[in-house]
């Protein structure tokens, strides 16, 4: 195995992730959230094809999925199914990723607990 690549006949998977980021949203159906911010905080992974060699143009920059974030972040969203929906749709958009899965909670929405969803986004 030179440079720590796999040999021929292993299979290799990569899954790039990044946890509780936090983004100010412009999120919420109910007439006192329209036009205000509210914390979303984001667990996100990424099926993504392996590079090859150690250059960060053959690998999904973890930098990428923090800007898509912040970028839906800004305009007006009514669900936060819908908002995880679009940043996994925008991540599936990298040739690079296979299948997308992305956390989103919203701590503000109850007094007691948090709410949130989860959705995964593949290729067929």
């Amino acid at each position: 195995m030179p440079d720590g690549l796999p040999a021929a006949g292993l299979s290799l998977r990569t899954r790039v992730f990044v946890e509780g980021l936090e983004v100010q949203a412009l999120i919420g159906v109910l007439g006192h959230e329209q036009g205000q911010t509210q914390p979303l905080i984001l667990d996100v992974e990424l099926d993504v094809t392996s590079p090859r060699s150690d250059d960060l143009s053959q690998a999904l920059d973890y930098r990428a999925i923090a800007e898509i974030a912040q970028e839906l972040a800004a305009r007006q969203t009514g669900l936060v199914e819908i908002f995880a929906q679009r940043l996994a749709a925008r991540l599936m958009g990298s040739a690079l990723v296979h299948s997308a899965r992305v956390r989103l909670r919203k701590p503000d929405a109850l007094e007691q607990g948090i709410a949130g969803t989860e959705v995964t986004l593949s290729r067929s």
